[in-house]
């Protein structure tokens, strides 16, 4: 936990210039904590603090150290430990230190006197700026006034003012409507959307264009995919099998939230919490499989608990990644190095992901049906809900009475047999195994007459120690019981019901009257002591020479078919007449009835099913310990839910997944819709304001124009309601956005990033866009929505899928052709071309794609079957535009391009053609390789050129 009285602090890493602009106020942001970062917090962090001394605490450095000498004494340098050690000539004093393994330069003439006078002045402390709630200012005057149309052009001229900049030009309506097209759809505009527009000259032209683009269905495509990235979306589980996972549905969810404009916090409650929510539809349980994209191993002599872990921690780091910006995965093992977050937190916050009911199963447990027609489903929905519910009810009437009913006593074993290892009886009625147990192993238990009307069977760890649970899985499969007649005949005694412990996990202990595999236990993992009551029908007595048999199967086995069976176990019998009234009872029968009903109902609707996650009920969560060093199996102290101090200074309680949830997404949390609305205006721009979307804590950048940020994460929070639409259609109509792409040498010199806003955005198109482009240019683009990954053609070779018969069946028809999000993705073989491109794997959150520009590109582009074809088809649609080959080329340029063709393009395309078709004429073997006659063939080259363009390749 925190130091009680800390003052929470926090650091840049992008030094300031050590030039002061402000000689007489040095700011701590600015000017000093950049200082700390660089040169001190290495070893005077969160994650060590040599000498007992922290720099991310005020309180440590007005304290004393180890030396017993004050750090820090405000308005007094000279009398300050840091700054005597910051200039002493003493080597063996000077800090940073200048001899050992952590030598480092010490800091210089200009860096010493930041210190000193920031000492002088009163050594004030400053909160880090994303820690602090987005607040809305008003702009200050400008001197071009008449630019802006939007408080968002008032900041960012504001900003380009200061920095002697002015406005670029506006755009040409054929760039703004390509860029606005391959932004809001990912997709450009067709000839007639283009026409259309260019022929539109009232005053609302932008606006209705805008709108027609919001409105379309392709938004919520454009838009899921860079979501799919943040949930590390696959088709495939991972790790070395990498075997098929149905998740589909989850992405269709995310296409459908986009295109309804779903508001973002409600959005991300959903993915965090859906199943949480008072009786889930099937849209929340659907968005649930957010954190069902973790990977799952399903390699034989893997540890289910141990890879269960790696997916708790991959979803409290994935979260913060994606949602909150920060680097929260760092104090997995330490406490955060620059933020003020300690190692307990991680594991607080953990506890919200560590008790859902998925254990890195080969199934996939849970599971959610989603109903084909969509009339059925919020009646499977309603069934999903309903069943466990059914189950609770069922199972509480006799769970309370477990351990309430005080007659249980051991029975008396005379035999015991077991068709493996060793079966031994201890006089606390305890029965232990020893040796080799197999899967399949049977017990043959022969217990003295004792009249019951019910059994009670315990399951106890191996291990009196909780810090080293979870154990091996303990399962008991399948329980028969007889009265052994004297002449050696045996009587079934019929089972009436079994009550629970606790209803959890893919094990129904009703199973154990079943002769399967499930049953009654701990599985994947023992956690804790496990107890049922098994009730027969009647109460049983026996008669003279008559004794009881009891035979219990253990078929149940884990990845890699490891045995999950019973090792440490008791059998008591109780005369209590409590459990026949129970399973004699009108409610029960009634119960049992609902049950029946509904899992019969649920099971009658057709549909497919997805991982969800669903939390286990409160008298089977897991225990959340502190990993001491990170380390899953080096368990520290218990600790319960619970979020950052820093992020929750009031201190409310967050106790649960859900209550997480309206935490992150309060209006009150400073991260949140600053995160998005950085994420947004990145995909517009080209870059975030936080250039590094993943951090905005202390190693992240600072944000190039900060009233900006702020002013577009209050407006998202108040007036926008957490529209996404909203948001960007606030962007994209603005003066900044529509400004022409052009950059003068002078202005690419003095921005060549175009860090402060002075020209239009113009950057290269995403893999999946850069697929799209050709298919919608070339005309064979299928633009269906939703629906089952598909696999276009790719090179052969690609695809190899170790440990199954999986092969890639390139897709026919229509599906050959549909947009790149719906490309089948495996983890451990992606589409080829969306890697070239920067796509990343998925194997985990990807809050940033860096792009790159290599020759791969180029070779992908002229070479992939698929580019291939587009050209082909590109070309036919030139060769049937006009008979005149200057319309032809005219024709395609635009297509590709939206643009018209400049006359030194067409005169080099035109000598292109000419050399092409004498040279596919003279050679027909090359030219049928690409099409049927040399004149299409040398079209198709054409086309290929076209679609390589820089015109075609960028917005």
């Amino acid at each position: 936990m925190p130091v009680v009285g800390r003052t929470i602090l926090s650091s840049t890493l992008i030094l300031s210039s050590l030039t002061l602009t402000h000689a007489d106020t040095i700011s701590f942001n600015r000017d000093v904590r950049p200082i700390f970062i660089n040169k001190c917090t290495k070893c005077h962090g969160g994650a060590k603090a040599d000498g007992d001394l922290s720099l991310i605490y005020r309180e440590e450095v007005l304290g004393k150290g180890k030396s017993g000498k004050t750090i820090i004494v405000p308005g007094h340098p000279e009398k300050s430990e840091l700054y005597r050690r910051i200039i002493t000539d003493d080597i063996d004093d000077k800090m940073p230190l200048q001899v050992g393994d952590h030598a480092d330069e010490p800091l210089s003439k200009a860096q010493s006197e930041i210190i000193r006078k920031w000492i002088a002045q009163g050594a004030q402390w400053e909160e880090h700026w994303a820690y602090i709630p987005p607040k809305n200012q008003t702009p200050p005057a400008l001197k071009h006034s008449d630019w802006p149309s939007s408080t968002m052009d008032q900041w960012v001229l504001n900003k380009m003012e200061k920095e002697g900049l002015k406005p670029s030009k506006a755009a040409s309506k054929q760039q703004w409507l390509r860029r606005a097209s391959l932004d809001l759809t990912g997709l450009p505009p067709t000839p007639k959307e283009l026409e259309t527009f260019l022929k539109d000259t009232s005053p609302n032209a932008y606006e209705n264009q805008v709108d027609r683009l919001l409105d379309s269905p392709h938004f919520g495509e454009r838009w899921a995919s860079i979501w799919m990235d943040l949930a590390r979306y696959s088709d495939t589980k991972g790790y070395e099998k990498d075997p098929h996972r149905n998740i589909w549905q989850y992405r269709d969810y995310l296409i459908e939230a986009f295109n309804k404009d779903k508001p973002y916090d409600k959005f991300i409650q959903e993915q965090l919490a859906g199943d949480l929510v008072e009786n889930p539809n099937a849209e929340q349980w659907v968005a649930t499989a957010f954190h069902r994209n973790t990977q799952t191993n399903t390699e034989g002599g893997t540890d289910d608990e141990e890879y269960r872990v790696m997916s708790t921690i991959d979803r409290v780091n994935t979260t913060w990644t994606a949602i909150q910006g920060l680097t929260f995965g760092c104090i997995q093992c330490h406490a955060h190095p620059y933020e003020p977050i300690p190692h307990e937190d991680y594991f607080r916050f953990s506890a919200f992901f560590n008790s859902t009911e998925d254990a890195d199963l080969d199934s996939d447990y849970p599971l959610f049906k989603l109903a084909n027609k969509p009339e059925e489903r919020n009646d499977a929905a309603h069934c999903f809900n309903t069943i466990p519910q059914l189950r609770q009810k069922l199972n509480q009437v006799g769970q309370k009475w477990i351990s309430q009913d005080t007659g249980f006593s051991p029975l008396n074993f005379s035999e015991l047999k077991t068709t493996h290892g060793k079966l031994k009886s201890y006089p606390n009625g305890e029965l232990r195994t020893s040796g080799t147990l197999a899967v399949q192993t049977r017990f043959d238990l022969k217990a003295q007459p004792t009249p019951f009307t019910a059994l009670r069977v315990t399951i106890k760890p191996e291990t009196e120690n909780p810090a080293e649970l979870p154990e091996r899985g303990s399962v008991l499969s399948h329980l028969q019981l007889h009265k052994l007649k004297p002449d050696g005949s045996k009587e079934k005694i019929n089972i009436a019901h079994i009550y629970a412990d606790s209803v959890v996990g893919p094990y129904d202990a009703l199973d154990t009257n079943k002769p399967n595999a499930n049953g009654f236990g701990g599985y994947p993992k023992l956690f804790r002591k496990r107890q049922a009551v098994v009730v027969p029908t009647h109460p049983v007595t026996f008669a003279e020479g008559e004794s009881l048999a009891l035979t219990i199967q253990n078929k149940a086995s884990t990845t890699g078919n490891q045995a999950c069976t019973l090792r440490r176990f008791q059998i008591d019998a109780t005369t209590s007449p409590i459990w026949q009234e129970l399973v004699q009872s009108d409610s029960h029968k009634t119960t049992l009835q609902k049950l029946t009903t509904t899992q019969k109902r649920y099971q009658n609707i057709k549909g497919t099913t997805l991982p969800v996650v669903k939390q286990r009920p409160p008298e089977a969560q897991r225990e959340t310990r502190l990993f001491i060093g990170g380390l899953w199996l080096n368990k520290g102290d218990v600790l319960t839910e619970g979020v950052p101090d820093l992020l929750n200074p009031g201190g409310k309680p967050v106790t649960n997944r859900l209550e997480m949830a309206h935490w992150i997404s309060h209006p009150n949390n400073p991260l949140t819709a600053r995160v998005m609305v950085n994420r947004l205006f990145s995909e517009l721009f080209g870059r975030g304001i936080v250039q590094t979307l993943g951090d905005f804590g202390s190693t992240g950048t600072e944000p190039t124009n900060q009233p900006l940020l702020d002013h577009l994460a209050h407006a998202f929070q108040t007036e926008q309601n957490w529209s996404i639409k909203k948001a960007l259609r606030n962007m994209v109509l603005s003066s900044t956005y529509r400004q022409d792409n052009h950059a003068s040498p002078e202005l690419a010199q003095r921005d060549p990033h175009n860090l402060y806003l002075a020209r239009g955005p113009r950057t290269r198109l995403s893999a999946e866009m850069i697929r799209d482009n050709a298919l919608l240019s070339s005309g064979l683009l299928t633009r269906t929505i939703g629906g089952t990954s598909v696999m276009p053609p790719q090179p052969d070779g690609i695809w190899q899928s170790v440990y199954s018969g999986a092969k890639w069946k390139t897709a026919e028809g229509p599906n050959r052709y549909r947009r790149a999000l719906y490309t089948y993705w495996k983890r451990t073989s992606p589409y080829p071309s969306m890697l070239t491109f920067d796509a990343p794997s998925r194997d985990v959150c990807a809050p940033q794609r860096i792009a790159t520009n290599t020759p791969l590109h180029a070779l992908t582009t002229l070479n992939d079957p698929v580019y291939l074809e587009c050209s082909q088809a590109l070309a036919k649609r030139m060769l049937t535009s006009s008979e005149t080959l200057p319309a032809q080329l005219t024709h395609g340029y635009r297509l590709v391009s939206q643009q018209e063709i400049p006359p030194n393009t067409l005169k080099i395309l035109t000598e292109l053609h000419q050399q092409l078709r004498t040279d596919f004429s003279q050679k027909p073997a090359d030219s049928n390789k690409l099409a049927e006659t040399p004149e299409a063939a040398a079209m198709t080259v054409l086309a290929n050129a076209l679609l390589n363009l820089d015109v075609a390749l960028t917005k």
